[in-house]
């Protein structure tokens, strides 16, 4: 069932520059990203909507990088962080994987990137897991949910029909990354090439890459909430990962790691298209 379309709906341009009157943890982001935007010829910058709340008008930013072509159809990769606003780790990856795009765009040749570094603008600001209904936003997706960022995020997956979705989240009580997958097929061709391509900057660690093709559906709610396309409303469902981030490992590591793995899974899923693979 589809989130609710909130009443609170500001309607306005929507638009990079609207960004500027977000609050100043919000601009420090994605400053990077916005300087880029006016002369990049693979970035756009804007949001996918606004909503208010306590007078205030928060966005959703997304940055879309479009690679050169690759020779076959493009692929439309969305990824996700800041769900829990405690997290920011995920969505400085982020930011730093389109900067270091922008620099060399050839790594994501035949990819369009949809980038969503702040999904819960509240949360962010505060740092606080939840959003300012004091909900965990992880939780509400495909549930008939109220909360208007989970509307906007919901709307995005079903107009974009994504190819594959990524989701960066922060792990607690983790020494190493984790990527959990649907399907062991992309537990081979993309999590642990992921898993691997994070060594490098996480030495010694244990890296963990998981499926949980066979057991999914009877795994308890908390492991559900990592996925955003567990759903009959998405046809056809695209390939997803889930990232977990360690969270208490070295900031250069995590953004780095990140970054690592991301760019090894958009190599991966190239190879794996590449030899006719069906996922």
């Amino acid at each position: 069932m589809r989130a609710l379309q909130p009443t609170q709906l500001i309607s306005s341009p929507l638009n990079a520059e609207a960004l500027s009157d977000q609050p100043n943890a919000t601009q420090r982001l994605l400053k990077p990203l916005l300087d880029l935007v006016g002369n990049s010829e693979n970035l756009i910058g804007g949001s996918v909507g606004q909503f208010l709340v306590d007078q205030s008008v928060f966005q959703i930013p997304r940055f879309i990088f479009m690679g050169p072509t690759g020779g076959g159809d493009t692929i439309r990769l969305g990824i996700f962080a800041g769900l829990h606003g405690d997290d920011p780790e995920g969505a400085e990856a982020l930011v730093e994987l389109l900067q270091e795009l922008e620099t060399a765009p050839q790594a994501a040749r035949g990819f369009h990137i949809y980038a969503y570094p702040i999904c819960n603008p509240i949360g962010f600001v505060v740092r606080t897991r939840s959003n300012a209904a004091g909900e965990d936003l992880a939780g509400q997706f495909w549930s008939g949910s109220s909360q208007p960022e989970v509307y906007y995020l919901e709307r995005e997956l079903g107009v974009l029909h994504f190819h594959g979705v990524i989701s960066l989240r922060t792990q607690n009580h983790s020494s190493g990354f984790l990527v959990n997958t649907k399907s062991d097929i992309l537990n081979r061709a993309l999590a642990q090439p992921a898993i691997q391509a994070t060594q490098r900057f996480l030495p010694g660690s244990i890296l963990k890459a998981e499926s949980v093709a066979d057991s999914f559906y009877a795994l308890p709610k908390a492991s559900l909430q990592d996925f955003l396309t567990v759903t009959d409303e998405l046809d056809p469902s695209p390939f997803e990962l889930h990232i977990g981030i360690p969270k208490h490992a070295p900031q250069p590591s995590q953004i780095h790691g990140t970054v690592g793995a991301l760019k090894e899974i958009l190599d991966s899923y190239r190879s794996l298209l590449s030899i006719g693979q069906n996922l």
